[in-house]
């Protein structure tokens, strides 16, 4: 009673209070607003769900690749994800650096060195982690991983300190080494001398994604609650 009471006291002493229609119409829009980002919160999580769903086909395709024996390569651009054999030459002169690489909290640099093919295309092969600028030479094993290009974000221009790269850019690795153009890019399948190789798997992994998922619908169910709470409360 008191509650009901004082809602009444307020509503008399409201200078213009507004009209029965302008409130239903507001309670509308609230509804109809809060239905929309709980349909959008339930499709965000359907999305990670599917980008999970994805990630683990992805790692399927990954393991049964990496199982075959390595292939023979001269020529061309190799198939992605394959093992290989490249068949041709280190070229340690025009090997790089990218900076500020970190591997078991510890800063230091991908070793990017290109190898030359037969036919003179240039693959760019990711060696491994090494923690300073004195990275050991290529060894004799060619035996790597095809990959996509890795993918970065760049906020400004920034070109290479000798060679030292921020990312690796293939048109900038050109115009710097003076040679072709690289036509793809690899990791090696093991490491050598002590470096430490990467690794092919996604760098988000399924189980993140369902976890985002998880988080989504949490967000779901929140508002499916706020929205009937909303609605009993203002009829």
């Amino acid at each position: 009673m008191m509650i009901i009471r004082s809602r009444m006291m307020a509503t008399i002493f409201m200078e213009n209070p507004p009209s029965t229609p302008i409130l239903a119409q507001r309670r509308r829009y609230a509804l109809v607003s809060l239905a929309i980002l709980i349909l959008i919160t339930f499709y965000m999580g359907l999305w990670q769900l599917s980008r999970a769903h994805d990630k683990q086909i992805l790692i399927t395709q990954l393991t049964k690749q990496e199982a075959l024996a390595p292939l023979p390569w001269a020529k061309g651009t190799p198939p992605l994800f394959r093992p290989i054999k490249l068949i041709g030459q280190w070229l340690p002169q025009a090997q790089i650096l990218l900076d500020h690489r970190i591997e078991a909290g510890q800063i230091g640099y991908h070793v990017i060195t290109p190898f030359q093919l037969s036919d003179q295309s240039i693959v760019l092969i990711n060696r491994g982690w090494w923690p300073d600028a004195q990275p050991p030479k290529a060894g004799a094993s060619t035996i790597v991983n095809a990959q996509p290009w890795p993918r970065y974000v760049e906020l400004a221009n920034t070109p290479p300190k000798d060679h030292i790269f921020q990312n690796l850019h293939p048109e900038r690795f050109a115009a710097w080494s003076k040679l072709p153009q690289p036509v793809a890019y690899a990791l090696m399948q093991a490491g050598e001398k002590g470096l430490i190789v990467q690794h092919s798997q996604p760098a988000i992994p399924p189980e993140r994604h369902l976890a985002y998922t998880a988080t989504w619908w949490g967000m779901t169910l929140a508002g499916i609650f706020l929205w009937i709470r909303f609605k009993w409360e203002t009829r």
